[in-house]
Order: structure tokens, then sequence, then C-alpha cells
């Protein structure tokens, strides 16, 4: 399956999978040393070996294999594991040896976080660069004449044909893109029905949230723990910035692009809500219905009407699609009255009452 899907973040550090650290950590290093040759885009050259080879401190990783890895003038390795291959110039190699884990957890919640899903059907890819300036040249060189409309983004990342592409932005934010583009590279993989893309990209944003417990090799993911989106959201609401819901639907975020990086940043934000109501509005009506539609588009037999626009809430959702929308507005009006930053960082509804104190280290630092 084709097509583009991005993510953008307005402005997340994980402690790096211990039995990996090292062997990434000198892999840095010998790269670092190939100089500056240049190689046709995309090529790699095999340093270590499979997965049957590797120490037996990586028996439990779920690194398989690891190479390194040129594009162009840059320099960096390529991990696989079971399900992903990873290809980095990150300059940290702490942070890179986060990914394999982060990865996989994040593949297991996609499969688990929204109803059962199946395994995707081949490896998924992945390049973090450790520049924008390298992200960009990338880009260009792999979209050509659609790369413009991705150069214009803030910080951010895309997918595309199942591949994502993105660059350092800072460790957490950078694996919250992660994890959005990590879905859309599961559903173009998987999926054999489109997705309309509204739901697309707010199951992505959906799949963003994430703490890291001390100690813990993997993160714990947590839909609701997204102050970035949460924050969008009430800031858009207050300022008028929200579209009614049938613009929304019929929107996307190139569309909404076209008006402001503000307005897309709030697009983002209305499709993280509208999951979250799917799944939890009116005491959790429509959420079989949601995983209903879910199953059939995996199976490709989600019906042609319901992949775009409003037609899969009215097809697949709520034919009464004005009694739908009056809900969902009480659902974002009551989100946005919450302010409920304490609950929202330990991962929680914001709609539910504190039961404790805040945590207050990853409030968003300019929140409305």
């Amino acid at each position: 399956m084709g097509g583009y899907a991005f993510a953008v973040r307005a402005s997340v550090h994980v402690p790096a999978c211990p039995v990996v650290l090292a062997l990434l950590a000198a892999l840095l290093a010998a790269c670092a040393g190939q100089g500056k040759a240049s190689v046709a885009p995309a090529t790699v050259a095999p340093t270590s070996t499979a997965a049957g080879a590797l120490p037996a401190s990586l028996a439990t990783s779920p690194v398989v294999a690891t190479r390194s890895w040129t594009w162009e003038s840059t320099n960096g390795i390529e991990v696989e594991t079971r399900h992903w291959s990873i290809k980095s110039s990150l300059r940290s190699a702490n942070f890179l040896g986060s990914l394999p884990g982060f990865y996989e957890a994040a593949l297991a919640n996609y499969r688990t976080g929204l109803v059962p899903l199946p395994e995707p059907p081949q490896r998924m890819e992945a390049c973090l660069f450790g520049t924008r300036e390298e992200w960009a040249r990338y880009t260009q060189h792999r979209l050509g004449d659609d790369a413009a409309t991705y150069l214009k983004m803030g910080r951010g990342g895309f997918t595309t044909a199942g591949e994502a592409v993105l660059y350092d932005i800072g460790p957490r934010d950078t694996l919250a893109i992660a994890a959005h583009e990590g879905w859309h590279q599961y559903s173009q993989t998987t999926f054999r029905s489109a997705l309309p893309v509204w739901l697309e990209e707010g199951i992505a944003c959906y799949m963003e949230g994430f703490r890291m417990p001390p100690g813990a090799p993997v993160p714990t993911f947590l839909p609701w723990r997204n102050a970035e989106r949460y924050s969008e959201l009430r800031s858009a609401f207050r300022k008028g910035r929200l579209p009614a819901l049938r613009e929304f639907l019929e929107g996307s975020p190139q569309s909404f692009l076209a008006v402001s990086r503000d307005a897309q940043l709030a697009y983002y934000a209305q499709a993280w809500a509208l999951v979250h109501f799917l799944r939890e509005g009116e005491g959790g009506r429509w959420r079989p219905r949601l995983e209903a539609a879910l199953k059939q588009a995996v199976r490709g037999e989600l019906p042609a009407a319901a992949r775009t626009g409003p037609g899969f809430l009215v097809i697949a959702i709520e034919p009464d699609f004005d009694a739908f929308a009056r809900a969902y507005d009480r659902f974002v009006g009551a989100l946005v009255d919450a302010n409920s930053w304490d609950r929202v960082i330990r991962g929680e509804s914001p709609l539910e009452p504190a039961t404790s104190a805040p945590d207050t280290t990853s409030l968003p630092r300019n929140r409305p």
C-alpha cells in the first residue's frame, strides 16, 4: 500500500537496552572512522553476524543483526530486530541503543492497544537521521517533486511505502514520532483496506503516549499520556481553531497545513481526541464497532465508501451523524474543561478525578 503519512510536534530520555549498548557504541565508533566516501543511495555493507552468531549476552535482546550503513556522505549503522530494520546516523549511542526495544514494544502496542491484530507480513524499515539537513537531503531523494510539502514541516517525520523517515528532535519527542510513524508503517504493510485519513492519523497519535519506568528496558504505552496533543486540543478549542466535525473528517494533515501549521497541529489533536471518544465516549458505546471495522480493514473487507471522509462514521460507527457529532462535541468540551494535567501525565483519562499529586516534570513548557 503506498501513499504518504506524516506527523509533526510543536516544541521524551530513555535508558538504553543494556545488552546492546556496548555493541552499538563500538559500531558507531567504527562507522565514524570510515571517512567520507560517498556510496550510491541506501547501500549497506555487512559488518556483523546473523542472529545465530551474536554473543550470548544478546540472546534475549531484540537485535538479530547489525551492519554499517552509508547513504551519500552520511555514515551510520543498521540494526535489525525480528520486525524492524532501523537505519540510523544518530550521534548518541545511548539513544540509539534504546531504539530496538522501543520499536518492538511499539509494535506489540499496535497489535494489542485497540484490538488484537496480526503480525506484519514483512520487516519494516525506519531511517533516523542525526540532523535535519541529512533528513532533508534524504527526503528530496526519496520523494522527489513531492518533497516540498514535507520540507515545510516543523519538527516531524513521514512514512511512505512502509518506510519511516525521521530525524533527531530530542529523545522523547523523536520516540513519540517514531511510535506515530510506526503505526503508519504497520498499517501500510498489514491492512488490506486503507483506513480513512482521519482515523489513520488519529490512531497514530493514540499510539504516541508512553512512559519509561525507572530501570525498565522497554516503555509502557499509555494513550492518554500525551501532553502535546492534550495541550494543543485545549489551546485550539479556546481560540476557536477546532473545525466542525464534518470539516475535520473531510480534511487531511496536508490540507490543514495549507491553512497554517497551527491548523495542522489542531488537526492531529482532534484526531487523537476522536479515537479516544470512539473507545470511551458514551460509556464505550461505539468501541465494538471500531474494533469490528479495524478487523475488516485488515482482511480487506472495509467497504470503499467507508474509507474516506465521514463515510466511515456513518457506515461503520453511527448512522445518525448529527447525534454522534453532538456527543463528540460534549466529550471534547469536557476534556478541555477538565484541565487534568496530573492525570494526563500519569496516562489516565482527564475525565476521571485525580487520585494523587501531579507529576509536573513532564508538563509542556508553554501550555495555555
